[in-house]
């Protein structure tokens, strides 16, 4: 092989190294990023959904208190279901 061709294999191998590099780089980033919005963190005080309260029932089965806008509802969750029971009374 003479010097051209080693010359233009190298060239080659590190166009593909660089393109390599930037692909794992852009899927690290899109790991860090995912579930984010733009890549800020979402508080958890900021979020309209409360879990206040869960009691298992046996099995799959159990009893949810969420808090979502200042109502409270109660919850019947099973495997396949979710279903609203009722609203609940705020404490006063």
């Amino acid at each position: 092989m003479d010097t051209a061709s080693l010359s233009g294999a190298a060239s080659s191998i590190a166009a593909l190294l660089a393109i390599l590099f930037t692909l794992a780089g852009a899927a690290f980033l899109l790991r860090r990023l995912r579930g984010t919005a733009w890549g800020q963190k979402l508080n958890a005080a900021a979020q309209p959904i409360n879990v206040l309260a869960t009691r298992p029932l046996g099995g799959q089965h159990s009893l949810v208190i969420a808090e979502a806008e200042g109502q409270r509802f109660l919850i019947g969750i099973s495997r396949g279901n979710i279903t609203t029971i009722g609203r609940l009374n705020a404490h006063d």
